[in-house]
């Protein structure tokens, strides 16, 4: 069994990872603002995820790290993804997996990111260029990162075929995909090693 430093456990999507890592026995090292009731194999730091000794100190002893961080208008994804790689490269953990968004895979017409085209029907880009800014910093580290990057979430079930492609969105006529299914790819390329230094699409095709 591996030690998880994860980041975002406490959101919709995290909280899918945080369950599936504790149940398949792994042990977890959980940064979050407020107290969490305490588990099995489960270690919580209480700090932010733009502080950097609270990432440093989540991510000690770990083997890889996880995180299904949010964004807001405050630039958490690029506050935090320069001090999140610095605390692995100190801490000699090579292996980041991550949660982005759909609007940051590249467009199928240009080598533009999708926000950025037509392709994305979101009229507001704030979120996806922070997501973005924090791509760009892991591309430009040595880090195996793998970003998994997701159309709109949705609580249920996916509904339709599930694609997922590396680097682009496998489907112009894209739908929902669950958290469920985005939590169980983050799990898969982890497992499998795949998908290294890529953006992963994951959505669904009626």
């Amino acid at each position: 069994m591996s030690t998880i430093a994860l980041f975002g456990g406490s959101g919709r999507t995290g909280m899918r990872l945080l369950e599936r890592l504790l149940e398949d026995g792994h042990d977890v090292r959980l940064l979050s603002r407020r107290e969490v009731e305490p588990r099995e194999r489960l270690t919580v730091i209480i700090g932010d995820a733009t502080d950097a000794d609270a990432i440093t100190e989540t991510v000690q002893s770990a083997d890889i790290v996880m995180s299904a961080l949010g964004t807001d208008k405050q630039d958490v994804l690029s506050r935090f993804t320069p001090l999140v790689i610095s605390a692995m490269e100190a801490a000699g953990i090579t292996r980041i997996l991550t949660v982005g968004t759909a609007g940051i895979l590249q467009a199928h017409d240009s080598d533009n990111y999708r926000f950025e085209t037509r392709e994305s029907k979101r009229s507001m880009t704030t979120a996806a260029e922070d997501h973005a800014r924090a791509y760009e910093l892991l591309d430009a580290s040595t880090l195996d990162y793998t970003i998994v990057c997701p159309t709109q979430l949705i609580e249920d079930a996916s509904v339709g075929n599930i694609v997922i492609t590396a680097d682009v969105l496998g489907t112009q006529n894209s739908g929902p995909i669950s958290r469920d299914d985005v939590a169980e790819l983050v799990i898969q390329a982890w497992e499998n090693n795949s998908y290294r230094r890529h953006r992963v699409g994951i959505t669904t095709e009626s």
